[in-house]
């Protein structure tokens, strides 16, 4: 292939530098509504990567953490706590660098002389449980600063030492992957090596206070070629120190450090520059205190984190993020206390910081804290009750946005203690946004997200915002009432929505008449909200559960016995006009109340149901794409009844209801099953009543809304986010073909939420404007496209954006979406560019 270089019944791969670190990983703790991220360091957090698994590797000077004693290295699982899979080989001396070899093992480096009993100077390698790797000792006689892999396995070392295997090389070396010396490469620095970073090519980029590399005056930072000569074509010529180092997919290079010029140009302490060595002219943060840890997120924007308090005259304590052109982003504010050292970006999206701080965002986070990508802390989700007049009331409609915010809707006059009529949106720590107030007159019982951020609503209301809208409304982003959406004028409630991929809207509910058309309970809206008469199954009775294939039939679910003119009693497939798949008769026994279509295109069906398609089966199935059941789908026997599904990427299935059992074995009305339908005994959040609606968030965390008041262990009412010590993870990437179209994969595992439509594709110049380039088709593991002609040597940007199915009966919509920036030469060969977070 080529080479990869990164980049009801109830009513990347591109390659990211950190001065500290090169990768992370975790440990494990049963579900909790108490969901922050809250490791604890009892030391300062140098050292930051993540692995492959989502698990995040922490080195530093503590020597307890997440109330383990862990002395100087541990590894985390994605909730936070410790991975006690990873029995560390505690050291010493603090971590100063850490790098993750694709094969598991872990290098460590810092002023550590032992690790455990044995006797290891500065450098060591663990095995992937955490072991000491006996055949690897190059023995370094000082400080070891940085680590950077090459594609190779090879190993480029940089510190004070002047010794290391037993060779000398002053200041940085090459290993290979026995940790001998590789004698082909000896650059001799005149001055500590604090940050090295392997740039697609093989060439080296380094940085610290040396001023000499071997023969050729460099101040600070040098290119080396792939035999440690210097590359007499880059020359920046930093003032002071260089701390930190990013690499940009298109070569240019983001610099931090102790200088204020750099480049040829004046900069204070960051600077990008070009892939000559000249500093860029448009980019000029101008910090007032040195950068000291870089992060690129994959769309571009940088993060920085150091002793600086502002950045273009703007405060900013200790980390901040630059948009691409070198402004500081206003609405990312984490204020930590004191210094941050080390920064990775997770899979999701989500930071992790490292440093001495003890507070973020004026909660106390010691040393280490998550951050979701709005710069908002990765806390407890904790909001109070929505009520009415006669008390507190269970939310209906759940939404999220791309942004991590939840949309809200039910009975409730007030959330948060503050007035809201029967919809809200909450903010990612579950407090009220004070922003968003549509003002609906009646209960809200659904939500869709749209790709454009516009929120379609439905349920009992007539007004939104003082404006008649009878059932059925469309929200800017907002709360307004959105333009060009006439009011469909619903004669009764409506219950779900759906969006299609080409902007039409499928309701159901209670309605019988929209917009002067006769549509019994389902019906179709164009975009601006008029009714797609050629669309009419008439169903007898109410439906309760929709779900769109990517052939584009839709299967629904419900109460009705007739459909499209035909017997079906409670689950039918219509084909994209509206009429009856003759062939798909499943045939339930009671309400379909949820559904949830797999990417290989096998149907997930809950309710109230004990038999359909001819088998046993209680309130949960898995059906072929004939509709016969799949018998390789263990019997979940969920009893007695569930009344919502949220489906994972790893083919997990998160099932919610008024149930107390599953598979024999008790759970109180929340459960998790196995892609085989099997119980995961791992799971047991226990909920004290039932759970009515659910979503996966994109990290993993599962949202919850009920009657109940305890739930994870933790008091919360009828809204709760639990933890999990999985990972989600996921990658954009574009897989090049020099001599004809390529393709782009969304590839999406462990905790990710699984999509409820096929995702799309979109592209953009600029990353601001994008245009649509199609729907994506399922492959396994992921999602693809093919058929995208990427321009070259220029930079451009890919955005996948996908529909989650969330609510209750899964009747509301969601959306989630990544984004990356890419750069691709017209020298490349074919390849894999992903997003750096395989």
């Amino acid at each position: 292939m080529g080479t990869f270089l990164r980049f009801s019944h109830r009513g990347f791969a591109i390659a990211t530098l950190l001065v500290a670190c090169i990768t992370m990983q975790s440990v494990s703790r049963a579900q909790t509504a108490n969901d922050g991220f809250d490791p604890n360091a009892n030391g300062s957090v140098l050292a930051l990567a993540m692995q492959s698994d989502g698990k995040a590797v922490v080195g530093g000077d503590f020597t307890t953490i997440a109330g383990v004693t862990h002395n100087r290295i541990a590894r985390l699982n994605a909730d936070g706590s410790v991975d006690t899979s990873f029995s560390a080989t505690g050291v010493d001396g603090y971590v100063r660098a850490i790098a993750v070899q694709p094969d598991g093992k872990i290098v460590i480096g810092g002023i550590f002389t032992h690790a455990g009993a044995t006797i290891r100077n500065r450098i060591a390698r663990l095995n992937a449980d955490g072991s000491l790797d006996l055949g690897f000792d190059p023995n370094a006689n000082n400080l070891v600063y940085s680590l950077a892999l090459q594609s190779d396995g090879k190993l480029a070392v940089g510190g004070v030492f002047t010794m290391i295997a037993g060779q000398t090389r002053n200041r940085i070396a090459r290993l290979n992957t026995d940790g001998s010396v590789d004698t082909a490469f000896d650059p001799n620095a005149s001055g500590i090596v604090r940050v090295v970073a392997f740039q697609p090519d093989g060439k080296l980029i380094i940085g610290g206070d040396f001023t000499l590399m071997g023969s050729q005056t460099r101040n600070r930072i040098a290119r080396l070629n792939a035999d440690g000569s210097v590359d007499l074509g880059f020359d920046p010529n930093a003032n002071n120190g260089v701390y930190a180092l990013a690499l940009q997919p298109d070569g240019k290079i983001v610099v931090g450090g102790f200088f204020n010029g750099i480049g040829g140009q004046s900069r204070n302490y960051i600077a990008r520059l070009n892939t000559d060595g000249s500093a860029e002219a448009v980019f000029n943060p101008n910090a007032d205190n040195p950068i000291t840890a870089l992060a690129l997120q994959p769309d571009g924007n940088v993060l920085i984190g150091g002793q600086f308090t502002t950045i273009g005259g703007i405060n900013r304590f200790y980390l901040a993020r630059l948009t691409r052109t070198g402004l500081v982003d206003p609405n990312f504010i984490p204020s930590p206390s004191a210094v941050v050292t080390a920064l990775v970006l997770q899979s999701d999206g989500k930071l992790i910081a490292g440093g001495g701080f003890t507070m973020m965002q004026f909660q106390p986070r010691n040393r280490i804290a998550r951050l979701y990508t709005d710069g908002s802390l990765d806390a407890a989700f904790v909001s109070n009750p929505a009520t009415t007049p006669s008390g507190e009331v269970t939310p209906v409609g759940l939404a999220l946005q791309s942004d991590g915010k939840l949309v809200l809707g039910g009975f409730f006059n007030m959330i948060d203690g503050q007035s809201r009529n029967h919809i809200a949106r909450l903010n990612v720590d579950g407090t009220l946004d004070a922003t968003f107030n549509p003002n609906a007159n009646g209960y809200v019982a659904a939500l869709a997200v749209q790709p454009n951020g516009e929120v379609v609503v439905g349920g009992n209301f007539t007004t939104m915002g003082g404006l008649p809208s009878n059932h059925i409304a469309r929200l800017a982003v907002d709360g307004s009432q959105a333009s060009g959406f006439i009011n469909p004028d619903a004669n009764g409630t409506v219950s779900k929505l759906l969006l299609q991929p080409d902007g039409k809207i499928v309701v159901a509910g209670t309605f019988t008449v929209i917009h002067g058309s006769n549509v019994n309970h389902i019906a179709r809206l164009f975009t601006g909200g008029t009714v797609d008469t050629g669309f009419n199954p008439n169903p007898d009775n109410v439906v309760y559960a929709l779900a769109l294939q990517s052939d584009g039939k839709l299967v629904v679910g419900g109460d009705f016995t007739m459909i499209a003119g035909q017997p079906r009693n409670r689950i039918a497939r219509l084909n994209a006009d509206g009429t009856l798949d003759t062939a798909f008769d499943p045939n339930a026994s009671s309400r379909v109340a949820a559904l949830a279509v797999q990417p290989d295109g096998k149907l997930l069906v809950a309710g109230l149901f004990s038999m359909i398609a001819g088998q046993t089966r209680n309130s949960v199935a898995r059906l072929n794409t004939d509709g016969t059941v799949d018998t390789t789908f263990i019997d979940p026997n969920v009893n007695p009844s569930v009344y919502t599904l949220a489906l994972q990427a790893d083919g997990k299935l998160v099932v919610g209801g008024g149930f107390t059992m599953v598979g024999g074995q008790a759970r109180d009305r929340i459960a998790r099953l196995n892609a085989d339908g099997s119980l995961d005994t791992t799971f047991d959040p226990n909920a004290s009543a039932p759970v009515d609606g659910l979503a996966v968030q994109p990290d993993g965390k599962v949202i919850a809304i009920g009657d109940f008041h305890t739930i994870g262990g933790q008091t919360r009412k009828y809204i709760a986010r639990l933890g999990t010590s999985q990972a989600a993870l996921q990658s954009l990437g574009l897989v090049r073909y020099t001599n004809g179209p390529s393709s782009v994969t969304w590839m999406r595992s462990g905790a990710s939420p699984e999509l409820a439509t096929p995702p799309q594709l979109l592209s953009s110049s600029t990353g601001s404007s994008y245009l649509l380039a199609g729907t994506m088709q399922a492959i396994s593991g992921g999602w693809r496209f093919r058929g995208i002609i990427p321009p070259v040597n220029t930079n451009f940007y890919l955005r996948a954006r996908g529909q989650l199915s969330s609510g209750y009966n899964n009747g509301s919509k969601g959306i989630v979406e990544s984004t990356r920036q890419l750069y691709v030469t017209g020298s490349d060969i074919d390849g894999i560019f992903a997003s750096g977070f395989e």
